[in-house]
């Protein structure tokens, strides 16, 4: 189906005019409500930034402590196996 150029552009000014008397809200009206919406939104995304903020800062203070604690008990641990192993070879070694 081919349309020419003429019924092209009476179709498109019909719909520019027909936009023009059914819209709500004169345009500047209509941007201004937009970017109050915008302005919104934007607020509420950087409000829900900070709490995830706040929540991976304290996912990350408890790594720290629960990486200390795994340091400590593994170097706890290695203390224990090393003195066992020194008690166990004690037995074997020359006395003089």
């Amino acid at each position: 189906m081919r349309v020419s150029w003429p019924v092209a552009i009476c179709a498109f000014a019909a719909g520019v005019v027909t936009g023009l008397l059914l819209a709500p809200r004169a345009g500047h009206e209509t941007r201004r409500e937009l970017a109050s919406k915008a302005r919104a939104r934007l607020h509420e995304l950087e409000e829900q930034l900070h709490g995830v903020e706040s929540h991976l800062r304290r996912v990350e203070q408890q790594l720290q402590t629960l990486g200390e604690r795994f340091r400590k008990a593994a170097a706890s641990e290695a203390w224990q196996m090393e003195n066992r192993d020194i008690a166990r070879e004690l037995p074997r070694m020359p006395h003089g």
